[in-house]
């Protein structure tokens, strides 16, 4: 059924215009039988098709030649001017074929008694032609529009959910060299705990690939990839290193965007333990009350990034999460705070809970 409504191709297009044709003098033809049954039926519907041929040669000129050629290029006194001609034109001819009238059928008061070719019946008539026509022109360019707005929303949709796919997928590669770096003096200190990485880098790698695409995750899968992340990570510090992760909450039934947090985990990592040589700690809190998932993250600065007043904000990490969030939500579907104090770097962000995100989403598309 869209395909006949909206598909230009010669086969659908030449299906859809003749149907209309065939539908209209059908309808017109019951009309004129129902008000007046001293004719056949047959003799009605001929006199209906004439004129019809008539409107609709009227309405295919207005649509195809006078308004791209004229009322679109803003010529509009010609475009009135060649409108009003052609449809007396038209009139004219088309009472001088006519065997009965098509007017006269339905308005017989209005026919002059010289004839059908009187100059105020043909203007009556070009009246009535011109009414109907710029009715079918209207219907037209309505259905144009509407086809033009539905593909319009979705190749809007479709950059959406490219650039979502793009910004959800992103992170550090430099994540990846030090892990395989860390495997390979690993295999040589102790090979025993070799499979141990190779297990969560799989882990990790395959939720990159697979479960980033997706609209929404678990929660606590979510949980999964931070902390065999984590894990990776310490293999760098050591014991040097510490790292809190608090969890509280209705975490198991809340879905969210995928990569968020692993996102800011990532970030405190690349812009604050890796720097400090020193001892570096990191603070991560998930939590879930009122509809509504707080997540923060917190990492201490090395004092090389405390002298140079490291702006993290302005980093493209943080310039794609929020292209991201402004894809996902509305602009009151998520709070993001930073604070960049002198010795911590801190992120605080509130997202609506799976039920929300749908609303929203289906709200802002």
């Amino acid at each position: 059924m869209k395909k006949l409504l909206y598909d230009n191709s010669f086969l659908y297009r030449g299906t859809r215009h003749f149907l209309f044709f065939t539908f209209t003098v059908l309808v017109f033809s019951f009309i004129l039988f129902s008000q007046d049954n001293s004719t056949s039926f047959a003799q009605v519907l001929h006199v209906t098709f004439i004129n019809a041929l008539f409107f609709f040669g009227y309405a295919y000129i207005t649509i195809f030649l006078l308004i791209p050629e004229f009322l679109l290029k803003k010529k509009l006194m010609i475009f009135l001017l060649l409108f009003v001609l052609i449809g007396f034109g038209l009139s004219a001819v088309k009472l001088v074929i006519s065997e009965t009238i098509f007017y006269a059928s339905i308005s017989p008061e209005n026919v002059s008694s010289e004839g059908y070719l009187d100059l105020r019946f043909i203007l009556v008539n070009t009246k009535d032609m011109s009414f109907i026509v710029a009715i079918f022109c209207i219907a037209k360019y309505v259905k144009d529009f509407v086809y033009a707005e539905q593909i319009r929303s979705k190749l809007e949709l479709q950059k959406k959910v490219a650039q979502k796919k793009l910004l959800g997928s992103q992170f550090d590669p430099h994540f990846m060299f030090n892990t395989i770096n860390n495997l390979y003096a690993l295999s040589l200190l102790d090979p025993a705990k070799t499979r141990e990485v190779i297990f969560r880098i799989k882990i990790v790698l395959n939720y990159i690939i697979d479960e980033s695409q997706k609209e929404l995750v678990d929660l606590t899968d979510e949980f999964a990839l931070v902390e065999n992340y984590i894990q990776l990570e310490k293999l760098r510090y050591g014991k040097r290193l510490k790292i809190s992760f608090e969890k509280e909450g209705e975490l198991k039934a809340t879905r969210i965007p995928p990569m968020i947090l692993f996102f800011l985990v990532e970030n405190c990592f690349k812009h604050g333990s890796s720097l400090d040589a020193g001892v570096p700690w990191i603070r991560i809190y998930a939590g879930v009350e009122n509809d509504k998932i707080k997540l923060t993250t917190e990492n201490s600065k090395p004092r090389s990034a405390v002298e140079k007043h490291v702006n993290e904000r302005e980093g493209e990490g943080f310039k794609n999460l929020i292209k991201r969030l402004n894809i996902l939500y509305t602009p009151n579907g998520y709070n993001l705070q930073i604070d960049n104090r002198e010795a911590a770097f801190k992120v605080v962000l509130e997202l609506e809970t799976k039920q929300k995100v749908e609303v929203l989403q289906r709200t802002y598309r």
